[in-house]
C-alpha cells in the first residue's frame, strides 16, 4: 500500500502565453513537504516555458546561439536560490566519491581565489546591492576567470539539475559577447514568464530565516554544510500555486 506521504499526483494547468495556450504538467508528492522536494517540478515547468519562448523566438526568424560545448557564459557569477543550494548539495552527495571530491575541491579553490581578490564579503552580500553595484561586482568576478565547478568540456555536467537561472539564460547573439561579458552585445530571448525570479521569491517564503532567498553558486556547498538551512513545510499544491503566481507577476525582479 502506498502512503499519502509517498503518493504522487500530477499537477496540470493551462496558461495563455502570447497567442498560445501552454499546458504545464509535473508530478508532485501528495503531502506536506518543503519546497526543496518540488525542485524537479519547478524545473519541469521552467523547461516547458523556456521551450515555448524558444519557439516564439524561432518564429521571429532568430536562432538560439546556446548549445552543448559552448560554455561562454559559465564564468559569470550564477545566482542560486536557497532551495537550489540544498538541491545541488544533494546532487553532489549522490556523485561517486572521486567526482564528488573533484567538485568540492573546485568550489574550495574558487573560494580561495575570491578571498585573495578581496571580493568575498561583497559577493556574499550581493543580493542587497543596487543593480549598478551588482553589475560592477559581477564584472570583477568574471575577470577572475573562474569557470562553473560543474562545467565539463565546456558543457554542463549537471544539465538535468542546473539552476533555473541557467535554464533561462538563452541568447541569439554571438557567443563571444557572453565570453567577453559584453552586455551591450548580448541579446537575450524574451521570456514569457519569470521562473528564476519566482523561485527566488518562493525561496524567501520557504526559508525560516530572514533574507533574500538566494546566494551565488560559489557559496552553495559551504552554506549547505553549515546546517543553517531550515525550510518550512506546506502541502505541495500550495507551493506550486505560489510559484506559478510569482512566475506571472511582472513586478518581481
Amino acid at each position: 500500500m502506498t502512503s499519502k506521504k509517498n503518493r504522487r499526483i500530477r499537477v496540470s494547468l493551462e496558461l495563455k502565453l502570447a497567442d498560445d495556450v501552454l499546458k504545464l504538467e509535473a508530478p508532485v508528492t501528495d503531502a506536506k513537504t518543503t519546497a526543496v522536494e518540488l525542485i524537479p517540478a519547478f524545473q519541469a515547468f521552467t523547461n516547458q516555458v523556456v521551450a515555448h519562448s524558444i519557439k516564439l523566438t524561432e518564429r521571429q526568424g532568430k536562432t538560439i546561439s546556446c548549445k552543448a560545448g559552448c560554455g561562454a557564459c559559465c564564468k559569470q557569477p550564477v545566482p542560486v536560490t536557497l532551495l537550489e543550494v540544498e538541491h545541488l548539495n544533494r546532487v553532489v552527495k549522490k556523485m561517486p566519491d572521486r567526482e564528488q571530491q573533484r567538485i568540492r575541491a573546485i568550489f574550495t579553490h574558487h573560494l580561495e581565489v575570491v578571498e585573495e581578490a578581496g571580493l568575498t564579503d561583497k559577493l556574499r552580500n550581493i543580493a542587497a546591492l543596487e543593480p549598478t553595484e551588482k553589475r560592477e561586482l559581477a564584472a570583477k568576478y568574471f575577470k577572475l576567470g573562474l569557470e562553473c565547478p560543474f562545467l565539463v568540456n565546456q558543457s554542463c555536467g549537471i544539465y538535468p539539475d542546473r539552476p533555473l537561472e541557467c535554464r533561462e539564460f538563452l541568447v541569439t547573439s554571438d557567443p563571444r559577447h557572453c565570453a567577453e561579458l559584453d552586455a551591450d552585445g548580448i541579446e537575450h530571448i524574451d521570456q514569457q514568464m519569470h521562473m528564476a525570479a519566482a523561485l527566488r521569491k518562493l525561496s524567501t517564503d520557504s526559508h525560516n530565516a530572514a533574507g533574500r532567498g538566494w546566494v551565488l553558486m560559489i557559496f552553495a556547498l559551504d552554506l549547505a554544510k553549515s546546517g543553517r538551512l531550515r525550510f518550512k513545510k506546506k502541502p505541495s499544491k500550495e507551493w506550486v500555486k505560489y510559484f506559478l503566481q510569482y512566475a506571472t507577476d511582472k513586478s518581481i525582479p
